[in-house]
């Protein structure tokens, strides 16, 4: 076993998006979204530091999780690219869609290169037609996190800069969760970051958490919104 100072685990992720629909560099007829804030209980307070680009590219039906590893395996000895794409669902306006979320990808011109490449791979594109300019989109993600603990209950991302998580004392339902969200926000004096509904695996037990964004993500940053949170969940 190769000694690294991570651990890798499968798990979850459970957020609200503003999504626009892209009609163009996509294949003609698909549906592509873009995340206009993946961040947004951080960036909305830092709007011009940060232009995202996070995709998510409608697909037919749901694939396994490893029928999408595959795929990106494939595609990455294919193309030398490295692809990260990970298997979600979104649902606005009473519509539910299976997704593939892209990120760090080189750019809209790619779209429909990486959708073809998908495609050949066995992961076929939706074609529907669906124009929305500005909806609020509840995101699922089933995912791999690469996690480096650095306190009881609170972890690091070691593939992802700025991103941390946080135990939580129990299990809540999304609609908790936000409520529970807000009040810590409202109570928490230093600088914002933004939260995110999670549960991962940690030794076969079932870990639910928080993600937190931020660009500051010093230990006694962490261990006071942890504190936060379980304050407010009691």
């Amino acid at each position: 076993m190769d000694n690294k100072d991570y651990c890798e685990t499968f798990g979850t992720l459970e957020k609200l998006e503003e999504f626009t629909t892209l009609t163009q560099n996509n294949i003609p007829g698909s549906l592509v979204f873009e995340s206009l804030s993946p961040f947004w209980g951080y960036y909305n307070e830092n709007p011009k530091d940060y232009n995202p680009l996070y995709i998510y590219i409608a697909i037919d039906k749901t694939y396994p999780v490893y029928d999408v590893a595959r795929a990106v395996g494939n595609i990455h000895q294919t193309t030398g690219k490295v692809i990260d794409a990970v298997k979600g669902f979104v649902s606005f306006n009473d519509r539910f869609y299976n997704v593939l979320r892209l990120r760090h990808i080189d750019g809209y011109q790619c779209i429909a290169e990486l959708q073809e490449a998908f495609s050949q791979n066995g992961i076929k594109p939706l074609i529907e037609t669906n124009i929305q300019q500005r909806v609020s989109a509840h995101v699922t993600l089933n995912k791999v996190f690469c996690l480096k603990k650095i306190a009881k209950g609170i972890w690091i991302d070691s593939c992802e800069k700025n991103h941390a998580y946080i135990e939580l004392p129990k299990s809540l339902s999304f609609d908790e969760f936000k409520n529970i969200t807000c009040e810590v926000r409202n109570n928490w004096l230093k600088s914002s970051f933004d939260a995110a509904k999670g549960y991962i695996l940690d030794m076969r037990e079932g870990i639910d958490i928080v993600r937190i964004y931020s660009e500051k993500l010093e230990l006694e940053y962490l261990q006071g919104i942890m504190k936060l949170y379980q304050q407010k969940i009691r």
